[in-house]
């Protein structure tokens, strides 16, 4: 067995986690409407289920790059399936909401233990001509599970007993997750002894406390009429802030965000992006699976069919990204202009969308796929490029941090800005509504890689990584 395929052999099961923790969200957005109408919950209340999984990931995916460093990416990696396959298990026999909130979150927990692992062992197990192709299959891979999801879950609830429903989905998750701790069992090879130290706790406790200030609010308002603690939450997220800044400044090299991966320009502008341009469609997909079924009267397995030319588009787009000559800075510039531009698209055909034509929102959907696929396989390879080994967790977490708090903020006020859009207009054109949010961020990353491009901000070489 060469390096190279042994390499490979030891990537799939990284891979093939990721991308479990990838198609839980867009098969729990086809399965949402199935769940408020088995619950009996409203949008407000949906959205704090559906906020429940990408908040704990955000929270505590820093902190688990942190500890693959430490403690050996297949441990952590074993252990963050454990919690998946319980969350996923404990959801399926919820018997209300709070109940499968919980068990969300713990499954939230293993994703955070499970997704930096990929991306952290790329620098790792593919020499440096070898690694951008590594970059554009995590990516391709990504988005076959976000193309197999809502295809599967579509499949799953038409398949499913009415007594099982959308529990069906989370039990299906269980198995996958099962499978996936025994192959990464026998095929990962033995942990090498880590070194240096994950971070004290305190400094642990510090940043999951600004990060749950700071996401929380944004499902807690809607659902509860903003009251003055969901205030009070947010403005908590000051202090924790200058708490984590000072105990990061005192834990040095060992940090959860060390001072040296700061200094490194292409993960610091990756980070922005990450927030204006890669996380924008997750709100999206999951407000238009709503309005798709309880709009335009499409069932589970039609809403999954439509919007899979989303992921599908992401795939041939990752492919692509992996073929231009161009930088990553001016290849995530074109694909996120392209972004903004068939989220206008969609925008403008959402409102007069019918069941009997559905083929302009099938091609629209398929252009931003290819877009988005051009845009974050571009944005990872900026980021994870230029970073010494020895700070690729940290930077794999906080890439992926970052991601899962946009995607956290990104559901939250899009399922906020849809359900107040509810109130006067029927729910495609209230989609169309919130469409406006991610048109909105998408345009000013666009602008903003153009600004970057003209002003040269990266050195040559660093950028060429």
């Amino acid at each position: 067995m060469t390096n190279s395929s042994a390499a490979l052999r030891g990537f799939t099961p990284l891979l093939i986690g990721m991308a479990m923790t990838i198609a839980n969200v867009p098969m729990m957005a086809i399965a949402m409407p199935g769940i408020g109408a088995d619950l009996g919950l409203g949008t407000e209340t949906l959205a704090l289920v559906a906020g429940a999984y990408p908040l704990v990931v955000a929270m505590l995916l820093l902190p688990a790059g942190r500890a693959g460093d430490r403690f050996g990416r297949r441990r952590v990696f074993l252990v963050g399936g454990a919690l998946f396959l319980a969350g996923a298990l404990l959801a399926a026999v919820a018997p209300g909401p709070l109940p499968l909130a919980g068990a969300r979150m713990l499954q939230g927990a293993g994703a955070a233990a499970l997704a930096p692992q990929a991306l952290a062992m790329i620098p790792r197990l593919f020499a440096p001509a070898a690694q951008s192709g590594a970059f554009a299959r995590l990516a391709m891979t990504a988005s076959f599970a976000a193309v197999c999801g809502p295809l599967l879950a579509g499949v799953l609830l038409a398949a499913a007993p009415g007594w099982l429903g959308w529990r069906a989905i989370l039990l299906a998750e269980a198995a996958l997750a099962l499978a996936v701790m025994s192959l990464a069992a026998r095929r990962l090879a033995p942990d090498q002894t880590g070194t240096g130290d994950t971070g004290c706790p305190a400094e642990i406790a510090a940043f999951a406390a600004l990060i749950l200030c700071l996401v929380a609010p944004l499902s807690l308002g809607p659902a509860f009429g903003w009251p003055l603690p969901v205030f009070l939450l947010l403005a908590a997220a000051l202090p924790c802030a200058a708490l984590f800044a000072g105990l990061t400044a005192r834990a040095g090299p060992a940090a959860l965000i060390p001072q040296a991966l700061l200094r490194v320009p292409g993960l610091r502008w990756s980070l922005v992006f990450l927030l204006l341009a890669v996380s924008a469609p997750p709100g999206f997909f999951v407000v238009l699976s709503l309005a798709l079924q309880a709009g335009a009267g499409l069932g589970p397995l039609q809403t999954g069919l439509v919007t899979a030319g989303f992921p599908a588009g992401v795939m041939a787009g990752s492919w692509l990204a992996g073929r231009l000559a161009l930088r990553p800075l001016a290849r995530m510039a074109l694909g996120v202009a392209l972004l903004c531009a068939s989220f206008l698209l969609i925008q403008a055909v959402l409102p007069g969308l019918s069941p009997a034509r559905l083929w302009p929102l099938r091609a629209r959907m398929l252009a931003a796929g290819a877009a988005m696929g051009l845009t974050v396989t571009s944005v990872m390879q900026l980021g994870m490029s230029g970073l010494p080994r020895a700070l690729s967790g940290a930077g794999a977490g906080a890439i992926q941090t970052m991601q899962q708090v946009s995607m956290a903020a990104s559901i939250a006020l899009s399922l906020a800005v849809y359900g107040g859009a509810l109130a006067t207009r029927p729910g495609l054109e209230a989609a169309a509504a919130m469409m406006w949010l991610q048109i909105g961020t998408t345009g000013a990353a666009a602008l903003l890689a153009l600004a970057l491009l003209r002003g040269q901000a990266f050195p040559k070489r660093e950028a060429e990584a």
